[in-house]
């Protein structure tokens, strides 16, 4: 298995890579991999539903997010990121399903609203558009590195609240409304901002799921957070993916935000699965 750097701050593309039939006796080699690149690129994938969701198993359980309608309806562990609505046609970008798509434009880090978030997250393209639609990856083990010592000291005193209402709240539109029962299941919860990785290195863990920092006024934690995202994806730490259909990328969320770039939602297909990867502990603080 060979591996290709995608960017000096973080990714590789795996060569010469069979989704479909190799990740068994190389699933240990790729759990390692994935934490010290970050980001993995696996090229002309040609994968059926359920040999996807068997890739994604690979590296861990797989979660059912809290959009049922969302939800593959043979394999409910896929997420449907689709622009395509169920007639075939494409939705104007002011209705809820591209609101939704718009938003992820947002730096973020997925299910971070968990009391224990994900590990990893999967996404296989099916149809991209011919320009634009790209995702953007932040090396957050880079963005730590490139705090100064006494801002680290403050970051370490501070725990930021997660929440999936919030961030719903943020979308730029109107968004279907989420079953309370479902809501219910990700109650708002607190991660440290400086969190420890399990190999000893420290990332920042924000995104737009952090409503505030807990402790501070709500408004001023808000501002703060935005502010400190914003200086910490401009220090040379970005790798922006140009989707090609039969893409299959794997990021580790521990250590990165990412974000989709625009692209006319309303006139040119986008269509992606989705699976994410079941984290196995709490955000434990960088400083101890």
């Amino acid at each position: 298995m060979d591996l290709i750097p995608l960017h000096p701050s973080l990714g590789a593309r795996v060569e010469n890579f069979d989704c479909g039939r190799d990740p068994g006796a190389l699933a240990e080699q790729l759990k390692t991999e994935l934490p010290r690149w970050q980001v993995l690129l696996f090229r002309d994938q040609n994968l059926s539903d359920g040999a996807f969701v068997d890739f994604c198993r690979t590296f861990g359980t797989l979660e059912l997010l809290p959009e049922p309608e969302k939800r593959h309806p043979e394999h409910p562990e896929i997420f449907n990121l689709s622009n395509v609505k169920p007639d075939g046609s494409l939705p104007h970008r002011d209705e809820p399903q591209a609101v939704f798509l718009r938003g992820t434009s947002r730096w973020h880090t997925d299910s971070s609203f968990r009391e224990i978030p994900c590990l990893a997250t999967v996404l296989y393209a099916i149809t991209v558009p011919p320009v634009d639609g790209d995702t953007e990856f932040a090396n957050m083990i880079a963005a730590h590195d490139a705090l100064s010592p006494d801002d680290r000291a403050e970051l370490e005193r501070h725990r930021a609240v997660h929440s999936y209402a919030y961030s719903r709240s943020t979308n730029p539109g109107r968004l279907d409304p989420v079953d309370p029962e479902e809501l219910a299941k990700v109650p708002d919860v607190t991660h440290p901002i400086l969190r420890a990785l399990p190999d000893g290195r420290r990332s920042v863990y924000l995104g737009t799921h952090a409503s505030h920092i807990d402790g501070l006024p709500v408004e001023e934690g808000r501002a703060r957070i935005r502010a400190l995202e914003e200086r910490l994806t401009a220090v040379d730490n970005i790798y922006r993916h140009a989707w090609r259909a039969g893409d299959v990328l794997i990021w580790d969320n521990r250590s990165t935000m990412h974000r989709l770039t625009g692209y006319a939602v309303d006139k040119h297909e986008r269509v992606m699965r989705r699976c994410t990867v079941v984290g196995t502990d709490k955000v434990f603080p960088a400083g101890g």
